[in-house]
């Protein structure tokens, strides 16, 4: 049975998101959880009172949902639960994942906000839990993945059983999966690591796959270009640890993406070996 979390704030961009991963695991035995986060902005001189009132409120909004979502998703292999929890979004996904071990979390894009900066829920997330996360646009169409892309630079991947669920969800949807790699200037397809091609493609061969290579100023540019002329029902991409210049500079195009997407984007977390933590250039993805 998956685990998959879902972060609600009442809005249409929360309520897309739900809505689209429970029509991508319509087929699936899956453990929902709708999670509400309030009162992170309360002065502490009043908040006892203000706490219980907001926890109260959540918890009524969050069984009004339920029911409007069981009118909508009726399956005998889903089943929700409900947390509510008066800590930052990013902050109670974080503290339930470390107990729960989540499969996934769906968060809705909204687009709203101008500061890459300081970021979003979505960003927060790709950035410090150690967690798949999907994040979902208001205007993404729930459809069926006819096309997956995946964003690979042949460098290095921990163990490839962290795209298990990935490649679950492909051969469930009988989807295409299209490698998109992006050349630099001086690069050509035969300058990439032989052996990460072959194994990339020897994981993923029960699916039908393909590999695009386009050359582009930078990474973000070029999987922008693909994007604007070709369909793409999900957008994959692998996220790694960061060096804290890469957070302050925005340096992590998974952490643009998740920002301002424009078609769902799954960020698969990969734990790095800790010989390479430490080191100032360990960014791929």
């Amino acid at each position: 049975m998956k685990k998959i979390l879902l972060p609600t704030d009442f809005s249409k961009a929360s309520e897309k998101a739900i809505h689209y991963a429970l029509a991508l695991f319509s087929d699936t035995a899956c453990e929902f959880t709708l999670l509400n986060t309030y009162g992170t902005n309360v002065e502490p001189e009043i908040a006892m009172y203000v706490l219980e009132e907001l926890r109260v409120n959540a918890q009524n909004l969050m069984k009004d949902l339920l029911k409007d979502l069981k009118k909508f998703d009726n399956e005998p292999f889903h089943t929700f639960k409900l947390e509510s929890m008066p800590i930052s979004t990013a902050a109670a996904i974080e503290f339930l994942n470390q107990t729960e071990k989540y499969d996934l979390v769906v968060l809705g894009a909204s687009g709203a906000g101008n500061s890459l900066l300081f970021g979003s829920v979505a960003t927060e997330v790709v950035r410090n839990v150690p967690i798949n996360t999907l994040v979902v646009p208001t205007n993404a169409p729930i459809n069926q993945l006819k096309n997956i892309v995946l964003a690979a630079d042949y460098g290095s991947i921990s163990d490839y059983s962290i795209f298990e669920n990935l490649k679950s969800l492909a051969e469930r949807k009988s989807s295409q999966l299209t490698f998109l790699t992006i050349l630099q200037e001086n690069q050509t397809s035969d300058t990439l690591d032989g052996l990460a091609k072959y194994e990339f493609h020897n994981y993923f061969s029960t699916l039908q796959t393909n590999d695009y290579f386009i050359k582009s100023i930078d990474v973000e540019h070029g999987i922008k270009d693909f994007i604007d002329v070709h369909r793409v029902d999900l957008l994959v991409m692998v996220s790694r640890h960061h060096s804290f210049l890469d957070i302050i500079f925005n340096r992590s195009v998974t952490r643009k993406f998740a920002f301002h997407p424009s078609v769902p984007l799954l960020s698969i977390y990969d734990e790095l070996p800790a010989q390479f933590i430490n080191e100032a250039e360990v960014v791929t993805f």
